[in-house]
């Protein structure tokens, strides 16, 4: 009986098959865009799964309010919340504590020198904390070791090649020290005491190099001073309980930050890439919203994919209400009709399930370029066989069950008379299917709109055109680094093919490293009400160089200096308290220790991040040598050859430093490339929902023109022009988008908002985001119709009434 069923289905592929053509078309990329999409749902759920104790582990953040307005949120908080965790909360089993190092750290074996980013100083409890796998020495060993570092997979053969590294003496410059009778002493000596392998992608930590804090005798005086740049996780005993944490940090906040307006809570390890997205992450995290609206996309389009079969299976019945009338003829029972027609429902399914595999492997290398994850290998080895199935199963019952059940109960007579009401039923059908068209379009538009607005929006700094070299970090006794570095910058100047030089500490679209904890405020203000501001170090040239608008005051010249005098952004001019920035020309702040600069200018704020996030407070000091970045205006014409005589030039100024360079408005512009990417993914599934609906109504529309081929041909003999045959096959379409746009506007609207509220800078909604979707639907669905109704108008009017019951139309 199977062998029969599947003959059948066999032959009404080959008897009808626009039909079967796009259902299976349908299916395959409802079953694709499933797969792959739960697929990425998997690996993003993934995240910091694989440590044994990822369950126990929770991260603190703090967040920073001023009038019970949240003002920032940092995944990085101070040295002593960690403190005090460990010496007053007893339910903590752990602490740890990770410091990431600042900018210009270089990395240095015997003649081998190159610039690192990525390295991190954590405290000895780190791998009892995340399981990174070995493959030379171990955690005891680096634990016992003095000024030890453990180093990526991948760094160690980029440092060493193929020599065994363990035990060799490295030097990293611009990494940690200490103040002692001599000044300053920086640590550059380290012993490779680890190799471990390079961490998967699936997890929020980021790094290549590993330094253990126990450099320092008395860490925590030394990590006060670091400000709230220190990563604290808490790791819980088994029975341990997320609740009494929070209460804890509640009381630290309480306690030791009385009256800053700082609040302290836990996130979980495994909730940390998909549910937090402050300032200060290893790297940027995922979106849960975002992951969930992909996942609903995809879902839509597999019920859309098996309306279509729904449609078309039950429109192939009432045409085929001979053969099965002729079955129940012969006894056939109604289990033996429900049999075929499911088994004909798997039977499509299972094509569409091999073509849906087909399509995975065809589009998996571009998706790779989006998402950095091989999506096929995930689903093949880590979204699990059960997942896959059950995916396949909900496509079969979906699409198979009413069909079969339809037709199995019908009698011959009512079959045969059903094409009128079974457009009744499949009216709610269309109906959905155009609201998710013009959901998704709409849904589109919307993010389309917002990264433009993004990318398009004035930062407020000039970026393009602009070249930045990464500052000297390897210091020689031959020469003095600042000085040689000032003659470096004159130098610059002279050249035509430079319009500017100018130097800072900081670069935009980074996080800036200074951080003033909780003493700046106007002499008048009490210290309990001093706020937290970023701190940085430009010279004379940078605010003119990238056109930062002076609001009021004046900008650095070369009599200012040190600490004496500083210039403020607009919002920290706002934090201090004063009405505008005239206000706050003449004033003087407390700073640092024992200093009480001027404020001598304000400038216009400019997005130091993107547009996802509000404006920082900063404070700029005139740096004796600011020697982080240097930043190159630059004549486009000369590129290639500039860059060659400035790597000449920087090797002969700079001896065994290396020579780095980078464009500053694309480093700033990767910022947004996980909005792009997010918006390419949505993109290609959004079209995919649209086309899988378009042709679901063009076959809706197909089928209505074979049930009207009597009706046509007859008005036409009577005179119909094509307008006509446009308005009876166009029927009913006009009340279903009018439905479907009042279903959908508000989704577009009331989602939209809530998806805007991730960016501190975001469009508002217009009418053309909630109005465009359906008017170009609505001109699609037009177009749909005026094709059928050409088809229909151009047969021959005469065959069409000899043969218009059999469904034909001919010319």
């Amino acid at each position: 009986m199977l062998r029969h069923y599947i003959k059948t289905s066999i032959r009404g592929i080959k008897f009808h098959p626009f039909y079967s053509i796009v259902s299976i078309f349908g299916l395959s990329v409802g079953l694709a865009s499933c797969l792959l999409i739960f697929s990425f749902w998997s690996y993003e759920k993934s995240y910091d799964k694989f440590h044994s104790n990822s369950d126990q582990i929770y991260r603190v953040s703090e967040l920073k309010s001023l009038e019970n307005e949240v003002i920032s949120a940092s995944a990085s908080t101070y040295s002593r919340v960690g403190e005090k965790l460990r010496n007053d909360f007893a339910g903590a089993e752990a602490v740890l504590r990770i410091h990431p190092l600042a900018q210009n750290t270089s990395i240095q074996f015997e003649e081998s020198i190159f610039q690192q980013d990525g390295i991190l100083g954590v405290e000895n409890g780190f791998f009892d904390f995340f399981d990174f796998e070995f493959i030379a020495g171990s955690a005891s060993n680096w634990k016992n070791t003095p000024q030890s570092v453990i180093l990526t997979e991948s760094l160690a053969l980029k440092l060493f090649g193929k020599t065994d590294p363990m035990g060799k003496p490295i030097i990293i410059n611009g990494a940690y020290g200490a103040y002692g009778a001599d000044g300053y002493e920086e640590f550059k000596n380290y012993t490779v005491a680890g190799i471990i392998q390079d961490i998967p992608g699936n997890t929020h930590l980021e790094f290549s190099a590993l330094i253990s804090l126990n450099l320092y005798s008395n860490p925590d005086r030394e990590f006060s001073n670091w400000g709230n740049s220190l990563y604290t996780y808490v790791k819980l005993p088994k029975n341990g309980n997320q609740a009494d944490l929070d209460e804890a940090l509640g009381q630290i906040a309480t306690e030791t930050f009385p009256d800053s307006g700082l609040q302290f809570y836990s996130l979980g390890l495994e909730d940390i890439h998909l549910k937090s997205s402050l300032l200060n992450e290893f790297k940027s995290n995922g979106s849960e919203q975002a992951l969930y609206l992909l996942a609903a996309l995809a879902v839509l389009i597999l019920v859309i994919a098996g309306c279509n079969y729904v449609n078309f299976a039950t429109a192939r019945a009432i045409q085929r209400h001979k053969e099965i009338g002729l079955r129940k003829i012969f006894w056939a029972r109604k289990y033996q009709l429900f049999e075929q027609l499911f088994t004909e429902a798997i039977f499509v399914n299972l094509i569409a399930t091999v073509l849906a595999f087909l399509l995975i492997a065809l589009v998996n290398p571009f998706l790779f370029s989006l998402t950095n994850i091989d999506l096929l290998h995930e689903m093949i080895f880590n979204l699990g066989i059960g997942y896959q199935l059950a995916i396949i199963a909900a496509a079969v019952l979906f699409s198979g069950l009413y069909p079969a059940w339809l037709v199995s109960k019908s009698s011959y007579q009512s079959l045969s008379s059903k094409s009128q009401s079974q457009l009744k039923i499949q009216r709610p059908i269309v109906v959905f299917q155009f609201a998710i068209s013009i959901f998704v379009i709409g849904f589109t538009l919307l993010i389309s709109a917002q990264l433009r607005f993004m990318q398009e929006s004035n930062a407020g700094l000039e970026l393009e055109k602009t070249l930045v070299l990464n500052g000297p970090s390897v210091e020689n006794s031959e020469f003095d680094l600042g000085q040689r570095l000032g003659s470096f910058q004159s130098s610059l100047k002279t050249d035509s093919r430079i319009k500017g030089v100018s130097a800072a500490n900081f670069i935009p679209g980074k996080l800036i490293s200074g951080n003033a904890e909780g003493y700046v405020r106007r002499l008048s203000v009490p210290e309990e009400e001093a706020n937290n501001y970023s701190f940085t170090q430009i010279d004379e040239d940078f605010i003119p160089e990238f056109k930062l608008e002076i609001l009021a005051g004046r900008g650095f010249n070369n009599a200012s200096s040190g600490q004496e005098t500083v210039i403020i952004n607009e919002e920290a001019s706002k934090l201090l308290g004063f009405e505008s920035p005239e206000d706050a020309i003449g004033q003087r702040i407390h700073y640092r220790r024992n200093s009480t600069p001027e404020i001598i200018g304000v400038i216009k704020n400019f997005h130091q991040f993107s547009l996802r996030e509000a404006y920082q407070p900063i404070i700029f000091e005139k740096g004796k040598q600011p020697d982080s970045y240097l930043y190159l205006k630059f004549n486009s014409s000369s590129e290639t050859a500039l860059l060659s005589d400035l790597k000449a030039s920087w090797e002969q100024a700079f001896p065994g430093n290396p020579f780095n360079y980078f464009y500053l408005d694309e480093f700033y512009n990767q910022q947004y490339q996980q909005d792009q990417n997010f918006f390419q993914m949505f993109q290609i599934f959004s079209g995919l929902a649209i086309l899988v609906a378009s042709l679901g109504f063009f076959g809706l529309t197909f089928f209505l023109a074979t049930t009207k081929v009597k009706e046509i041909g007859i008005r036409k003999t009577l005179g119909a022009e094509f307008k006509d045959v446009v308005a009876i096959l166009g029927k009913g379409t006009v009340p279903s988008l009018l439905i479907a746009g009042l279903i959908s506007i508000p989704c577009i609207y009331f989602l939209g908002n809530s998806w805007l509220q991730d960016y501190a800078f975001r469009i508002a909604i217009g009418w053309w985001v909630l109005l465009l979707p359906l008017i170009l639907f609505g001109l699609l669905t037009l177009f749909i119709i005026q094709i059928q109704a050409l088809r229909s108008y151009r047969a021959n009017p005469i065959d069409a009434l000899q043969e218009g019951g059999n469904g034909n139309l001919s010319r």
